[in-house]
């Protein structure tokens, strides 16, 4: 992230993906987040809970889960207007404000912030990390199920 306050927009030097790249990614990132898709991380907990056979691999996809959980749970290295804000909500926000949907109401205060060219930078930036952090769990358990579901013979 840069911003130039001087001239009140981004940096020349930002560094930030194409919002349409974005766009692409969050569309098939949603088959892990929304629990109406048998892909959401939610309905595999369900999946590995009956079906998965190894209490090895059940242990694992639960603290991927939990690190995954605990790091979205984890409230921002800053307050917006003196309210607390956890990487969870500015990553909803983000998607069902910005990217996917057009529900502001459920995200008030993300909204809020995002009004300011200089706050959607922010929030850009933090989203990026949330993305980052649910990609890399999202290898991880794509390489678990391999292993906890192998292909029949």
């Amino acid at each position: 992230m840069s911003w130039n306050f001087e001239a009140d927009r981004p940096g020349g030097d930002a560094r930030m993906p194409e919002l349409e790249d974005l766009e692409a990614y969050v569309l098939n990132l949603r088959f892990f987040i929304q629990d109406n898709e048998p892909t959401s991380l939610r309905n595999m907990d369900a999946l590995y809970q009956t079906e998965c056979q190894s209490p090895e691999s059940l242990k694992q996809f639960k603290e991927i889960r939990d690190a995954m959980n605990g790091a979205l749970n984890s409230e921002l290295w800053f307050r917006f207007n003196g309210q607390p804000m956890t990487y969870r909500m500015l990553f909803e926000g983000m998607i069902y404000t910005r990217l996917a949907h057009a529900s502001k109401n459920k995200h008030a205060l993300f909204d809020e912030m995002t009004t300011h060219p200089f706050g959607l930078e922010m929030a850009m930036a933090e989203f990026l990390k949330c993305v980052c952090a649910l990609h890399a769990a999202l290898v991880f358990i794509n390489k678990l199920n391999r292993a906890a579901f192998p292909e029949p013979t």
